[in-house]
């Protein structure tokens, strides 16, 4: 737990400060993709109105979107297996284009694309480094 902790306090850091990739929600989706709890929610809350702050945004702007964003990963969660890959890369890909639009930061795709990048890698890190098991699918053996 700390250190998720350190990792969301330095994304908030880096964000704020050397960059304009947006290296929260990045986090926040690989956290909710691997670990599907409801504690994403608050976190993602508090994360983002320091960020808010720190970059003299709106109070609750970052952090309305990041609450939604996480809440529409989490509702796929129902539907569709978002522990892939292909999920990650879109859902990465679609909310940093969206970000970069709402917050009117240009060069909209190119980030996005960096981001997506950022985002999957990032994701194939925790699985390699068995940080977060994955439950695996075996369409033959169901019971």
């Amino acid at each position: 737990m700390w250190f998720l902790i350190i990792l969301i306090l330095l994304s908030v850091l880096l964000q704020a400060t050397v960059t304009t990739l947006p290296l929260i929600l990045l986090l926040f989706l690989n956290a909710a993709v691997v670990a599907k709890k409801t504690w994403v929610f608050p976190a993602a809350f508090l994360a983002g109105a320091v960020l808010d702050i720190l970059l003299l945004n709106p109070m609750g702007k970052t952090s309305l979107f990041l609450v939604v964003f996480l809440f529409i990963i989490l509702l796929y969660d129902k539907k569709f297996d978002i522990q892939t890959f292909p999920f990650v890369f879109l859902a990465s890909f679609i909310g940093s284009f969206v970000y970069f639009i709402a917050f009117q930061i240009p060069n909209v795709f190119a980030q996005a694309l960096i981001s997506t990048a950022i985002a999957t890698l990032s994701f194939f890190l925790l699985i390699q480094l068995n940080r977060f098991p994955i439950k695996e699918k075996d369409g033959f053996n169901e019971n």
